[in-house]
């Protein structure tokens, strides 16, 4: 009487581990898409660094809106991700995040911005007209730069900047708190034997992190 009595609550937990399962991937899905909609925002933003960041982020969001439609895809069909599905995408979030800081708190990843400076001091013969890298006003090549009253080093704006980070603008934060969303999202989609670890490693990474921006590593 016991094993008839219990048999129904098998299916029953299944139904809610489904139901578990499709919530998840549809947080990590919003997450995922938001992300890759602010990073096709964001290489927008850059593109006068050149066609290396440009084509990161566009590569970034391609892969952030695919992984969003196939979460998407088996939360309506009810089925659960291939857990080393997630676990890639899980790391590959993390690293976002990571270069995220390394990007905004140091100068690090500056050279990869590729400006075309070459042809600054240079004229260019235009049909129509013929146009040159010389201030009118001042008659200074802008090629060599224009003096500026400060001492220490300058920013790309123009004001005096006391280390080689770069202040977090709006779309990176809103990408950041995307990608933390679906990083959890990911993390509770991971097997029960695997998700500990996973916390235990993203803490570390964590703990980290904090550790270098308090040492003054990360400024």
């Amino acid at each position: 009487m016991t094993a008839v009595a219990d048999a129904p609550a098998a299916p029953r937990v299944e139904l809610r581990a489904r139901r578990s399962s499709a919530r998840w991937q549809l947080v990590a899905a919003l997450g995922l898409a938001t992300a890759g909609g602010l990073h096709v925002a964001a290489a927008v933003d850059h593109l006068s660094a050149g066609q290396l960041a440009v084509g990161f982020f566009l590569l970034t969001a391609l892969a952030q809106a695919a992984l969003a439609a196939r979460l998407v895809l088996g939360a309506w069909a009810g089925t659960r991700p291939d857990r080393h599905l997630v676990a890639v995408a899980l790391l590959g979030t993390v690293g976002l995040l990571g270069l995220y800081v390394v990007a905004h708190t140091t100068g690090l990843l500056d050279s990869f911005a590729v400006h075309d400076a070459a042809a600054a001091g240079h004229l260019h013969d235009v049909p129509g007209r013929l146009t040159t890298a010389v201030d009118p006003v001042t008659g200074v090549e802008f090629a060599r730069g224009m003096p500026l009253g400060s001492s220490g080093p300058v920013a790309m704006d123009g004001l005096s900047a006391s280390s080689g980070g770069h202040g977090p603008e709006a779309v990176g934060t809103a990408v950041v708190t995307a990608e933390l969303l679906a990083v959890a999202a990911l993390a509770a989609l991971l097997p029960t034997s695997w998700r500990r670890r996973t916390l235990d490693a993203l803490l570390v990474l964590g703990g980290s992190a904090w550790a270098l921006w308090l040492t003054g590593v990360l400024g």
